[in-house]
C-alpha cells in the first residue's frame, strides 16, 4: 500500500472539517502532460463520472487546442475528440476509466499538469485485453512501477509473444517489451501514476490484468 500511498495526495481533510469519515481511500493525482502526444489514464473513480467533461471540463478554455484519441480494439480505430474555447468539441463523453489509456495531446510549448480527484478502485478489479489484439491499458490503480512485481499491479499471466510498448513523450519514443515462454527478459514499466501504454495478447481468446485493493491493505 506504501506505494499507492506515496502516489496519491490526501483530501482526508475535507473530510475531516466535516467529521465525515470513509471507508475507502479518497484523494487526487497532478498528471504532467508534455508538449505533443501522451498515454495518460485516470486511476480513480470520479463524480459523477469519468467522461472528459467531468475530468478536463473544457468550459473556461483550459483544454482549448488539446486532443484526446481512445482506441477501439474492436474496430481498430480511433474515437477522436478536440478542445474548443467553451466545450469539446465532439460532447466530451468519451470515458477514461480505471484501467483504460488513452492519448491526450498538448498543443503547449510547455508541460501541463492536469488534476484527477476521486476514490482509489476497492475490491478486485479486471482489465480486459483482448484477443490476439493491442489495447491501450493502464494500472487500475494509482501506483507506477514494474507492472510484474508491483504488489499492487501483480501482473504474472502474461504468455509468449505478448508485449508491452511504453510510450515517451520526451523523446517521442517506445520502449519495448517481447515476453518469452517462461519470462519478461526485462520487466514492463509503468513509468507514471496516470500513465499507460500499448499491451498486445498473443492469445487466441481475451486474457485480464486483474488488481486487488482495500484500504486495510
Amino acid at each position: 500500500m506504501s506505494a499507492l500511498l506515496g502516489a496519491l495526495g490526501s483530501i482526508s481533510v475535507m473530510a475531516q472539517s466535516t467529521n465525515v469519515y470513509s471507508l475507502n481511500a479518497v484523494g487526487y493525482i497532478n498528471v504532467t502532460v508534455d508538449p505533443g502526444f501522451n498515454i495518460v489514464s485516470c486511476p480513480l473513480i470520479a463524480s459523477p463520472d469519468n467522461t472528459l467533461n467531468t475530468l478536463l471540463p473544457a468550459t473556461n478554455g483550459a483544454y482549448a487546442g488539446f486532443q484526446f484519441w481512445a482506441w477501439n480494439p474492436g474496430t481498430a480505430s480511433y474515437t477522436e475528440d478536440v478542445g474548443l474555447p467553451k466545450k469539446w468539441g465532439s460532447g466530451g463523453t468519451e470515458t477514461l476509466n480505471p484501467g483504460q489509456a488513452a492519448w491526450l495531446y498538448n498543443p503547449n510549448s510547455t508541460n501541463v499538469t492536469v488534476t484527477f480527484v476521486g476514490t482509489v478502485p476497492s475490491g478486485t478489479n479486471s482489465v480486459t485485453l483482448p484477443a490476439d489484439s493491442f489495447q491501450l491499458v493502464s494500472s487500475i490503480l494509482p501506483t507506477s512501477g514494474d507492472i510484474i512485481t508491483n504488489s499492487l499491479m501483480n501482473f504474472t499471466n502474461g504468455v509468449a509473444g505478448d508485449q508491452v510498448w511504453a510510450w515517451n513523450p520526451v523523446n517521442s519514443a517506445y520502449t519495448e517489451y517481447v515476453r518469452l515462454p517462461t519470462h519478461w527478459p526485462s520487466d514492463p514499466i509503468q513509468t507514471n501514476v496516470g500513465g499507460g501504454f500499448w499491451y498486445f495478447n498473443a492469445q487466441s481468446t481475451n486474457n485480464y490484468w486483474t488488481e486487488s485493493f482495500s484500504v486495510n491493505q
